[in-house]
């Protein structure tokens, strides 16, 4: 997750919760408000009627006409255009009905509303606030009972009607809270951005450098601040590699031109070394020293063992750390492993962002260079153990690395232009080791070496096959090994289960082949080679290979 969403995430909702508490405090209040003057109203209303059917009556009484059928209808009819009267709006009405539950009015209210529920409730008390049900609308009224007449008289009306300024209070609320929250949004992108685009120039330009090998790129300084430090350290120590990269040249073009002046060979011998023993063990520098002429300017064919190492999950690291730790845990890192592939006599190819390419074998020829480079390897995956130990003691994310070897034919040499060479390799075993590293993902494991460097490595080197894969850009296959050190060897019988789960894997046996690598992967205490093969066997179990299935894969990424 990048910076920018990690502060959205923080800032939001504290914006958002008090904007929402406030809008929702009023709404309840307001709520509260118009549901005190609806009963005041609609119980005023239901006085007057009941005061209207009181005055009828009463005139009954004192003229003696109450016995009277007709004379009572005639008042009764009264009050039921009084009701019309004083009648609220279209959706709002006076209601009368007898105790038994027959409708007086209004007309098109005709039947039994004895089931009714509301009914059941009104003829519990004499007078009160009603909230309730009625063909289909949800209504608030107010009734009482008069009892000269047995009528039940309730006023109500809907209650969206009685409530529409709470709705458009709400709806308010809802706009404003989502017009606070997008220009907020704006805003805090505006000076996120503000803030991170000098630290994305800093990674821009390291990435610009490591891709393209320029070292004249320089980081734009925008503030006066720690990221301006940053930025102004990062360009002094580009610069400072400029230079010493332009001396280097420089040097060794003196060199060959004034090779046979020895006081001058000398010196510039001396300044060589000083430069490379950084980079290249010394006996590597003898051999260079001891060559006549321009023999290792020269491009040639020879057998080499490639070694490529990367970090996985760089990205996420380099965001949860500031530029600062970042770069000094790299460089702790690049200073470790760098010291274990010159202990072999390996030579640092180049530093590609966080990976790195090495070399055994070339320039110089030890006749053990794939053995020493299998060392290495696992000699890199032990002390990286003690470097993430210290990187969680100082509060930064561990490093967890992937490696790959291949064996070959190569073409080394001075590769590039007048203006700029490197000394690197190129061919398919360099191809094929960097896909040894990248199926380092796949099969979930440290270390892949092809078979060239298996049969190169000589005896005593822990391997467990692992598949036979085709890589991308290759027609043929390669049996591809996990590396494993000879104290895992002695732990486990897990590797044995293993090879005999894959000798009838490749026999299509798929049923009993799932059933060991389940074995295995319980005596690897979950194992992912063995769970990768657990879902191929399962696949092909309901979708069999064709006929003339090799049991090679096919690896379709890099």
């Amino acid at each position: 997750m990048r910076i920018r969403s990690k502060v959205l995430l923080v800032v939001l909702p504290l914006l958002i919760f008090p904007a929402f508490l406030i809008g929702y405090t009023g709404l309840i209040s307001a709520k509260n408000g118009i549901t005190k003057v609806t009963k005041e109203f609609l119980a005023y209303k239901a006085a007057e009627m009941y005061k209207f059917c009181s005055r009828q009556e009463d005139i009954l009484v004192e003229t003696g006409l109450a016995n009277v059928g007709d004379y009572r209808q005639i008042a009764q009819g009264s009050a039921q255009e009084y009701a019309d009267i004083m009648r609220l709006s279209e959706t709002g009405y006076f209601m009368a009905f007898s105790s038994d539950g027959t409708v007086i009015f209004p007309t098109d209210v005709t039947g039994d509303i004895g089931e009714q529920d509301f009914f059941k409730q009104i003829t519990q008390s004499e007078s009160g606030l009603l909230v309730f049900e009625f063909n289909g609308d949800n209504r608030i009224g107010y009734f009482l009972y008069f009892e000269p007449w047995d009528w039940f008289v309730l006023l109500s009306e809907r209650s969206d009607v009685f409530y529409e300024n709470v709705n458009n209070i709400r709806k308010q609320m809802i706009y404003t809270i989502g017009a606070t929250v997008i220009f907020a949004v704006g805003i805090i992108l505006f000076f996120i951005k503000k803030l991170t685009d000098p630290i994305g120039n800093v990674v821009d330009t390291m990435k610009d450098i490591t891709s393209k090998n320029d070292l004249s790129k320089r980081v734009r300084v925008e503030y006066d601040d720690e990221i301006g430090d940053l930025s102004n350290q990062f360009n002094r120590m580009v610069g400072d590699l400029e230079s010493a990269y332009n001396q280097v040249k420089q040097y060794a073009y003196k060199t060959a031109l004034a090779r046979n002046l020895e006081e001058r060979a000398k010196k510039k011998e001396e300044r060589i070394r000083h430069i490379f023993q950084k980079y290249v063990p010394g006996e590597v520098i003898d051999e260079v020293m001891k060559a006549k002429g321009d023999k290792l300017l020269i491009g040639k064919k020879q057998n080499a063992t490639i070694l490529f190492s990367d970090i996985r999950s760089f990205t996420t690291i380099a965001e949860s750390l500031p530029a600062e730790e970042l770069v000094t845990s790299l460089n702790t890192y690049f200073n470790v492993m760098v010291g274990i592939i010159m202990k072999h006599k390996g030579i640092i190819d180049k530093f590609m962002g966080d990976a790195i390419m090495a070399l055994f074998g070339a320039p110089v020829q030890y006749g053990d260079d794939p053995r020493q480079a299998v060392k290495t390897s696992l000699e890199m995956i032990h002390e990286l153990e003690g470097f993430n130990k210290n990187q969680v003691r100082l509060g930064r994310s561990p490093f967890k690395i992937g490696i790959g070897l291949n064996t070959g034919d190569v073409v080394v040499g001075n590769i590039g232009s007048d203006q700029k060479l490197e000394y690197t390799c190129i061919g398919d075993a360099v191809n094929l080791a960097s896909r040894m590293e990248g199926l380092t993902k796949m099969y979930g494991v440290p270390i892949i070496i092809s078979e060239h460097t298996l049969n190169q490595a000589g005896t005593n080197v822990h391997a467990r096959e692992l598949d036979k894969v085709r890589v991308k850009g290759k027609e043929q296959g390669v049996k591809v090994y996990e590396l494993y050190d000879e104290a895992a060897a002695d732990v486990t019988k897990g590797y044995e289960i293993f090879r005999e789960a894959l000798r009838i894997y490749k026999l299509r046996d798929f049923e009993r082949a799932l059933k060991l690598f389940g074995d295995s992967k319980n005596a690897f205490e979950n194992d992912e080679p063995s769970t990768l093969y657990i879902n191929r066997c399962r696949q092909y179990i309901q979708f069999p290979p064709p006929e003339d299935w090799d049991g090679v894969f096919t690896a379709k990424e890099k």
